[in-house]
């Protein structure tokens, strides 16, 4: 039956390819998320630790040994065998202040968690997003190759006119190397991207069969992203959780200034006179002002923490506005491209059917080239747009 569960594991481990399954099974088996299981479990308990007393303390002992006699017990009226009992009683509310603030610290190892989730799924929809690029490269490469595989017998039907411009025609060919070198590295770039799954999500890829469908987030209004931001971000949510820590913190801080008491009893016995009990309370005297300097420390703390919210939401909210800007920028940038790469289809068509009447076969190679290098510019910016993309699912704390 093992044998079987292994055999169904790993065919599920080699064909979950598609985006969705890839975050799903990253998100199932990161270690750090593990990591974080584990942590919530030490602060819940911390919190049932927090919230009950300290442990009574028992003694046992005997009282005024002589030297002489060391073994009698009834030499002297202060000679005694005795067990007592300390408790140590809270007389503010410290310890429920205390649990609360575990409580609280669960709240921000949830949030790292969802945190943690959203870069899970930010690392796997890029990698994804690098393989497409790089197959969408490899695909105009391997066009342009196999262009550049005419045989260079066609120079015999170069015009007298292009005798001359043989060179040119030799360049074009010699153009094929460095093509074949660029289609190398963007080969690499699709192992790269599948090391990238595999560090991410313990999950080896043999191909990525899913494309990262892109959001249009350069057609919503900023503002509207921005409330997103506010409403569904766990990095805001986590320094959120941090800071209700903190001021947390401050109350118990002041919950301290009012001492503990502890409270002893214990029954002291005696040979040949009466027994007695005897009882007291001890309590600590703060007469060096830790207490209160504890309190401006937590005070202190709690106001780093009022700082670092206000930094991280002007950082989320610029970052959004920023790449929001880049986002219409690259749409922009496209549209000229695929106007270009339009025209230059129409001179590449126009350039061929005038090969058969004597017409250049040189300028057709050079356009072919255009072409390639204008498709190659288009993917770029295609690649640049759904990076961008993915940069606002992070800030929104996207996981699907």
């Amino acid at each position: 039956m093992k044998k079987v569960y292994v055999i169904l594991g790993l065919s599920y481990f080699l064909n979950a390819q598609t985006l969705q399954e890839t975050i799903d099974y990253s998100l199932q088996n990161n270690y750090q998320l593990q990591i974080f299981e584990e942590e919530s479990e030490i602060v819940d308990r911390q919190a049932q630790i927090e919230s009950t007393w300290d442990d009574p303390i028992l003694k046992v002992g005997i009282n005024d040994v002589q030297a002489d006699h060391p073994v009698s017990r009834n030499v002297e009226a202060m000679q005694n065998q005795f067990v007592a009992v300390s408790q140590t009683i809270p007389l503010s509310n410290r310890l429920e202040l205390s649990s609360t603030i575990e409580k609280e610290k669960q709240k921000v190892i949830e949030q790292k968690r969802k945190v943690l989730r959203v870069n899970i799924a930010f690392g796997v929809r890029k990698a994804f997003i690098e393989a497409k690029n790089a197959k969408d490269n490899l695909n105009v490469l391997d066009n342009y190759i196999s262009f550049l595989e005419t045989p260079l017998s066609l120079i015999v039907n170069l015009s007298a006119v292009e005798q001359n411009s043989v060179e040119n025609y030799i360049k074009t060919q010699l153009l094929q190397e460095s093509y074949k070198l660029q289609r190398e590295k963007w080969l690499e770039q699709v192992a790269i991207a599948k090391e990238r799954i595999e560090l991410i999500g313990n999950l080896k890829i043999d191909d990525f069969s899913d494309e990262v469908v892109l959001k249009s987030y350069h057609l919503r209004s900023q503002s509207e992203l921005l409330s997103e931001l506010e409403l569904q971000s766990p990095e805001l949510k986590m320094v959120l959780a941090l800071k209700d820590v903190a001021n947390k913190g401050v109350e118990l801080a002041k919950a301290k200034e009012q001492a503990d008491i502890t409270v002893t009893g214990g029954y002291y016995q005696r040979f040949d006179r009466n027994d007695y009990v005897s009882f007291s309370v001890g309590m600590p005297l703060f007469i060096h002002d830790k207490q209160e300097h504890k309190r401006v420390q937590a005070m202190k703390r709690a106001n780093i923490q009022n700082i670092s919210y206000a930094r991280t939401k002007v950082q989320l909210e610029q970052g959004l506005k920023i790449t929001l800007h880049q986002l219409k920028a690259l749409y922009q940038e496209l549209k000229i491209l695929k106007e270009s790469s339009y025209k230059i289809d129409k001179l590449i068509a126009n350039a061929k059917a005038n090969l058969l009447s004597g017409g250049s076969l040189v300028h057709y190679y050079e356009l072919f080239t255009q072409r390639t290098n204008n498709r190659l510019a288009v993917n770029k910016k295609r690649l640049a747009i759904a990076l961008n993309e993915n940069q606002i699912d992070q800030l929104l704390g996207v996981t699907q």
